[in-house]
C-alpha cells in the first residue's frame, strides 16, 4: 500500500508578513541599543556635572526662593496685614523643604547613572532582540486589564532605557512573565498570531515604534547635553572648563540674589518686627 502524505500549504501573505515583522524587529532592536548606549553616556556626564555644581546650584535656587517669598511677604504686609504675611512665611518653609528634598532625590537618581561597560553594551544587543518581541499593543486593544499591563510594561522598559537601568531590562527580557507576575499585573501572551490582519497590525506597530525611537534619538543628538558630551569626548579637559565657567556664573547670580534678599529684608524690617522669610543670614 502506497503511503499517504499531508501537504501543508502556507499562506504566502502570512509568510511575507512574518519576514517583514522579523526585519522590523531586528531594526528596532539595533536602534534601541544605539539609543540606550548614547543616553547612558549623556546621563553619566550630566550626573558628573550635577555633582560638581550642586553646592552652587542649590544655593542659587535657595536664594531665588528667598527673594520670591520676601517679595510676597512684603506685598502681604502692605495690602493684607500680618495674618497673610504669616501664611506666606509658612508657604516659604514648605517650598524650601520641597526644594531640598528634590535635590536629594535628584542626587540619588543620578548617583546610579554611569556609562555602560563594553560587556553591558554587548549584552544589550542580545537583550533588545528579546525585548522587541514584547511589542504587541494592538493585540490587547479590546482587553482593558491586559492593555493596562502592556502599558505598564512598556513604561517600565522606557524608564529603564532612558536611565540606563540595564538590570531592569535584563529582568524583563529574560523572564517577562515573571516580571509581570512580581508586579501583580494581569498576564500577557506574547506569541505572534498567524492571521494576516494581526500580523499586519503588528508590523504597523513595530514601524511606529521604530519611528518613535528615531525621533527620540534625533532629539537626544540635537540637545545641548549631547553636544557637550561629544565635545568632552574629543577633549576631556573641556569638562573642567565648563564647570569653572558655570561656577563663575552661579557665583555672580548668587551675589546678586544676596543683595536683593538683603534689601528686601531691610524693607520688611522697616514695616514690622517680624523676621523676613529665609531668616536674617543675608
Amino acid at each position: 500500500m502506497q503511503g499517504t502524505s499531508v501537504v501543508i500549504h502556507e499562506d504566502p501573505e502570512s509568510k511575507k508578513l512574518r519576514v517583514l515583522v522579523g526585519t522590523a524587529r531586528a531594526r528596532l532592536a539595533a536602534l534601541e541599543v544605539a539609543y540606550t548606549i548614547e543616553k547612558a553616556k549623556v546621563n553619566s556626564l550630566q550626573a558628573s556635572l550635577f555633582k560638581r555644581l550642586r553646592v552652587h546650584s542649590q544655593e542659587r535656587d535657595r536664594l531665588r526662593l528667598v527673594v520670591n517669598y520676601r517679595k510676597q511677604f512684603l506685598e502681604a504686609l502692605l495690602r493684607q496685614g500680618d495674618t497673610e504675611a504669616e501664611q506666606v512665611e509658612q508657604e516659604f518653609r514648605q517650598a524650601k523643604a520641597r526644594g531640598e528634598q528634590e535635590y536629594e532625590e535628584t542626587a540619588q537618581t543620578l548617583a546610579a547613572r554611569r556609562e555602560l561597560t563594553e560587556e553591558e553594551q554587548a549584552e544589550l544587543r542580545t537583550l533588545w532582540k528579546e525585548l522587541v518581541c514584547l511589542y504587541h499593543p494592538d493585540r490587547f486593544a479590546h482587553e482593558p486589564d491586559k492593555l493596562e499591563t502592556y502599558g505598564k510594561l512598556t513604561a517600565a522598559i522606557n524608564r529603564a532605557k532612558d536611565s540606563g537601568d540595564i538590570e531592569t531590562l535584563r529582568q524583563i527580557a529574560r523572564d517577562p512573565h515573571g516580571f509581570i507576575l512580581r508586579q501583580g499585573w494581569a498576564g500577557l501572551d506574547f506569541r505572534d498570531e498567524e492571521q494576516v490582519a494581526r500580523l499586519q497590525k503588528l508590523l504597523e506597530s513595530l514601524e511606529l515604534e521604530i519611528l518613535s525611537v528615531l525621533e527620540a534619538t534625533n532629539r537626544l543628538r540635537e540637545s545641548p547635553e549631547f553636544e557637550l558630551y561629544e565635545l568632552v569626548g574629543k577633549n576631556p579637559e573641556m569638562l573642567d572648563s565648563v564647570v569653572a565657567k558655570r561656577t563663575a556664573l552661579l557665583e555672580k547670580e548668587i551675589a546678586k540674589l544676596k543683595d536683593e534678599a538683603l534689601q528686601l529684608a531691610q524693607e520688611i524690617g522697616e514695616l514690622t518686627d517680624q523676621a523676613a522669610p529665609g531668616g536674617d543670614s543675608m
